[in-house]
């Protein structure tokens, strides 16, 4: 890796902010993530990545405990002196998180986003999220591979625990072996399920082959004729049945011996993972930080390619990610296990609002995406939900309501929905 360099710090003439140039993962013209340098603005510190609007501290900041007394975690921010790796993720996740920021503020005009009080950013962290103690014990099933934007939260003052804001967190890298690995198995479902498919119709050309044989062989006086029953006619006939059967039955344990062995994903190191997750904060002043559906990580999807300026997210980064990220030009048609909870992140939400602002405009479907949030709510689902908040931003926000429902629907129906 690139040795990182700290380089000169430049003094802006604006609210005495200053600006450093730091090293940071970023896509290129080709749409690959390299490694360069950038201009890191809104520091209130000339020391640590603490700033105007973000500071990233590494896990729980700086803990102590006292004998006989729960453990006290302050928050701290990363220092520029800090080890290179610490150093380009906090790097990486302040530059890109700054960017997300003025996007939604600057480009879409959000009152909120603008009134948002400093985020607090967690790298290499792995405690669980507690709603009334903050952090869940240390021992608590860590996490890794996956980043979290977490609601504001009171605190508990009975256990010490005081209030904290919105915070996004990014977990620690780590290596899972295939049979270790937890995935949604919604796309193995879908080509089992043609497999299926093709495999019934296989079985049905088979036997129909060997019925009309039989009444062949029956009817025929000829001496000559082949009898259905005998050995080569039967491997002959039922062969491809054979096959396809064999296939079907031993698919999975196939596709786990070909398929990569190992998996990781450094979130903080992917610039739309970093841009999906501000999108959640962005947009929790409609849809609340409770939990993940099809439609919140639809949306955020939707944001996160439009900082991108890209239909994919998490692609050709393959040094930080394995995984084969999301694309909104995929087609697919609805199915009802959209809805549910552990299949919230596949792409279908974010290719079909992506085809919508495509059927709308690049321009007027941006701003009717960032709107289409006041219709939603936490709970809305693909099915009713989201077609609802559609037809009704519609009529809020189209020029031509009519007509734009007509191609809306149109578009929705060819999905299956």
């Amino acid at each position: 890796m690139q040795k990182l360099i700290l380089a000169t710090l430049l003094f802006s003439s604006i609210a005495n902010a200053l600006e450093v140039e730091q090293q940071a993962v970023v896509r290129v013209e080709s749409g690959k993530a390299r490694i360069q340098t950038v201009v890191l603005t809104d520091l209130v510190s000339d020391k640590a990545f603490d700033g105007e609007h973000f500071m990233v501290v590494k896990g729980k900041g700086k803990c102590t405990t006292a004998p006989g007394q729960k453990e006290v975690c302050v928050d701290e921010p990363v220092g520029f002196d800090a080890d290179e790796a610490t150093l380009l993720k906090a790097s990486t996740t302040y530059y890109h998180l700054t960017k997300a920021r003025e996007y939604f503020q600057n480009h879409l005009k959000s009152d909120y986003v603008k009134s948002m009080e400093k985020v607090v950013i967690r790298i290499e962290h792995t405690n669980q999220f507690s709603e009334l103690g903050h952090f869940a014990n240390n021992n608590l099933d860590p996490q890794y591979n996956n980043a979290l934007t977490v609601p504001a939260g009171k605190g508990l003052a009975s256990r010490n625990i005081t209030p904290w804001g919105i915070e996004i967190w990014f977990r620690p890298v780590k290596r899972v072996h295939i049979n270790d690995l937890k995935v949604n198995g919604l796309q193995a479902q879908e080509f089992k399920a043609l497999l299926k498919g093709f495999r019934d119709q296989i079985h049905m050309q088979s036997l129909s082959r060997f019925l009309s044989s039989t009444a062949t062989y029956l009817i025929s006086s000829s001496a000559g004729a082949s009898s259905p029953f005998a050995v080569e006619s039967l491997v002959r006939t039922a062969g491809s049945s054979l096959v396809m059967e064999a296939g079907y039955m031993f698919i999975d344990p196939i596709t786990k011996f070909t398929s990569r062995k190992w998996y990781w994903l450094d979130t903080a190191m992917i610039p739309e993972i970093i841009y999906h997750e501000y999108a959640h904060a962005a947009l929790s002043d409609y849809l609340v930080l409770s939990h993940s559906t099809a439609i919140i990580e639809g949306m955020a999807d939707f944001f996160a390619g439009q900082i991108a300026n890209s239909p994919t997210l998490a692609k050709k980064i393959k040094q930080y990610n394995t995984y084969n990220g999301k694309n909104a030009k995929r087609k697919q048609d609805y199915q009802i296990e959209f809805e549910m909870g552990e299949y919230a992140n596949t792409d279908f939400v974010f290719g079909l609002l992506w085809e919508m602002k495509n059927i709308l405009g690049e321009e007027k479907g941006e701003s009717f995406m960032f709107n289409l949030r006041k219709n939603l709510n936490t709970n809305s689902t693909i099915r009713t939900g989201l077609i609802e908040g559609l037809l009704k931003t519609c009529k809020e926000d189209c020029a031509d309501p009519f007509n734009d429902k007509i191609h809306i629907l149109k578009a929705l129906n060819l999905r299956g929905i």
